[in-house]
């Protein structure tokens, strides 16, 4: 595959991962828009663990609290939070069913999602702390963002805006809930590719990983900023936008 697309590719893991616009959504248009063929599921993966190491990075000091348990309510809370995506993880490798990555799917779940979050974000949410019923609402959302278009943070900040949170509590506990979940799928990812005897470039899942997490930190440093002085309207109009350009051009 070239590299030039992979470069691509990993530009819209990097920034649509932390911005509340689907990145999985992104992916699916990629070889739909350039006429090159599906990159596959591993590839997505590869691009999501870049992300995922820039996570850790960026928040490289919360993380340390929970692992050396000196913020033990976080960690259960992101554990609470991680359940209903488990859930849904363990049903789909059970029975095989995968959320199809079709276009049209895309473009419906941009502009309804895009519009919740628009809707979520107009509430004045001031509270800094996610309580416990918080994680698992936003967990349940989160198990939604298997479905192309729905965006992982997009619907897990519209759950917690919804729920009156403020924009930065919700934004960095996004961001720490997709720790346990693109870990999660990183490691299916892997399984099912030495299963099925896939061969893997790993000169080119290398260059994926390392790309994406540059992409990724500098998306998170923007994402963190932004919200500290504006809304989420610009990011719920662009959905909408691309959602109605999809359906209009495709279907």
């Amino acid at each position: 595959m070239a590299y030039s697309y992979l470069l691509a590719l990993c530009f819209i893991q990097g920034v649509a991962e932390f911005l509340p616009i689907s990145s999985s959504a992104h992916l699916v248009l990629l070889p739909a828009l350039s006429g090159m063929a599906d990159q596959g599921d591993f590839i997505d993966v590869a691009a999501h663990f870049g992300s995922l190491l820039a996570v850790l990075v960026f928040y490289r000091r919360r993380v340390a609290e929970v692992l050396r348990l000196r913020d033990m309510e976080l960690g259960y809370k992101i554990g609470l939070s991680f359940l209903p995506i488990l859930l849904v993880g363990i049903f789909v490798m059970i029975s095989g069913a995968r959320p199809p990555r079709a276009v049209s799917i895309v473009a419906w779940n941009s502009v309804i999602f895009g519009i919740l979050l628009w809707l979520a974000d107009r509430r004045a949410g001031v509270d800094g702390k996610v309580s416990y019923l918080n994680s698992l609402l936003a967990g349940i959302g989160q198990a939604l963002a298997v479905i192309p278009g729905v965006s992982r943070s997009g619907i897990i900040l519209t759950s917690l805006r919804a729920q009156g949170i403020s924009r930065a509590a919700a934004v960095e506990f996004a961001f720490l809930m997709s720790i346990p979940a693109i870990a999660a799928a990183t490691g299916e990812a892997m399984l099912s590719a030495h299963k099925s005897g896939l061969v893997v470039n790993w000169a080119e899942t290398g260059f994926v990983v390392a790309t994406s997490f540059l992409f990724s930190l500098v998306a998170i440093k923007f994402m963190t900023a932004w919200v500290a002085r504006r809304s989420m309207a610009v990011f719920a109009g662009y959905r909408v936008a691309l959602g109605v350009a999809l359906l209009v051009w495709f279907v």
